[in-house]
C-alpha cells in the first residue's frame, strides 16, 4: 500500500491593495516549483474609490503604492496601510494556514500567534545588506517618486545607496530606471510588485546583476514549504 501523499502546504498572500494579487502572486506560486494552497485577501476589500483616497498620505507622511483589483495604482500612507493590514493577518492567522505572507516591502508588523509570518521587508533587507558588504555602490528601485528621499534600508550598509523609481502599476520606466543606475554593482528592485519581466528590462538597461522583491521571497518561501517525499 502507498504511502499517503502529504497535502500541498496552505499560504496566505495579505496585500496592502485589493486581492487577488494577479499580477504578483501567481508568479510566486509558480516559482515554489510544487503545488500549494493559496488564499489571499487585501486591506482594501470591499472598499469604494472614496474611502481608499480618505486612506491616502498626508504631507510628511511616507507613502506606499499598491493595486487594486482591477489594476489601477494607488496610494496610501504608511500609518493607513499597516493600520488597514493588521486585522487582514490576524483574521488569516485564525485559518489553519502553513504560512502567511504580507505582501508589501515596508511595513513592520507584530508575529502572529499561531502562524509563521513572513516580512519580506526583512528578508529583501537582510539579503541587501549581505550583498552591499561586497559593493561599492548599490541601485535601489521603488515604486514612487516621492518615496525615493525618504527611503532607508533597515540593516546599515557600507555602500553608497543609490535610489531610484519606478511603478509596477502603471507607466514603464524600467529601462530609464536601469540606465540611471548603471554604475552600480547590483541593483535591488524593492516592492513586491515587480515582475519577472520588470526585472528582466531593468537589469537590460543597467547591466548589472539585479534582484527583485518578489522573487527574493519566492526562494525562501519554496525552502519554507519543501515536503518530505
Amino acid at each position: 500500500m502507498s504511502a499517503a501523499m502529504p497535502r500541498p502546504a496552505r499560504i496566505g498572500f495579505a496585500t496592502i491593495g485589493q486581492a487577488p494579487r494577479s499580477d504578483t502572486v501567481p508568479a510566486i506560486v509558480a516559482a515554489l516549483g510544487q503545488p500549494v494552497e493559496v488564499i489571499e485577501a487585501g486591506a482594501l476589500d470591499g472598499l469604494s474609490d472614496e474611502q481608499i483616497a480618505e486612506l491616502g498620505p498626508r504631507e510628511g507622511e511616507y507613502t506606499f503604492a499598491t493595486r487594486l483589483a482591477d489594476g489601477r495604482q494607488v496610494a496610501l500612507s504608511k500609518s493607513a496601510a499597516e493600520a488597514r493590514l493588521a486585522p487582514v493577518l490576524e483574521r488569516m492567522d485564525t485559518q489553519g494556514l502553513d504560512l502567511v505572507v504580507a505582501l508589501c516591502a515596508g511595513t513592520r508588523l507584530p508575529a502572529l500567534k499561531h502562524t509563521l509570518m513572513i516580512e519580506p521587508q526583512r528578508i529583501v533587507d537582510g539579503i541587501t545588506a549581505a550583498l552591499a558588504a561586497s559593493c561599492r555602490r548599490i541601485g535601489i528601485v521603488v515604486p514612487l517618486e516621492q518615496q525615493v528621499s525618504r527611503f532607508h534600508l533597515e540593516a546599515e550598509v557600507t555602500a553608497q545607496v543609490r535610489v531610484t523609481h519606478a511603478s509596477p502599476y502603471e507607466g514603464d520606466r524600467f529601462a530609464e530606471a536601469g540606465r540611471e543606475l548603471a554604475d552600480c554593482d547590483l541593483v535591488v528592485m524593492h516592492c513586491m510588485g515587480y515582475t519577472p519581466s520588470m526585472r528582466a528590462r531593468l537589469a537590460a538597461a543597467a547591466n548589472v546583476p539585479t534582484v527583485s522583491a518578489p522573487e527574493l521571497l519566492a526562494g525562501v518561501l519554496r525552502q519554507l514549504i519543501e515536503r518530505p517525499r
